[in-house]
């Protein structure tokens, strides 16, 4: 997952928290994690309108929702990476 571009819309409305967002994602994208290990923890982060990246989970839902431009799954160790 982590590295593979997919240029995807997601209707946001069809979840209800981060936890099941990140869940389907994780479901959605499972083929590419064949290679991986099992156990690896992947974290959510998103870019909000003003092009900033910061990790899901971190403002309450609703503002989640109407601020997000852009998706990213990172795997769990990578977060720290990101300029």
């Amino acid at each position: 997952m982590e590295g593979v571009g997919i240029a995807r819309k997601i209707n946001l409305s069809l979840y209800n928290s981060f936890e099941t967002l990140a869940n389907s994602l994780i479901h959605m994208f499972a083929t590419y994690q064949k290679s991986e290990k099992r156990g690896v923890r992947y974290t959510l982060t998103y870019q909000d309108k003003e092009g900033d990246w910061l990790i899901a989970g971190d403002v309450p839902w609703q503002t989640f929702i109407e601020s997000v431009q852009r998706l990213e799954i990172l795997r769990c160790g990578a977060v720290e990476s990101r300029p």
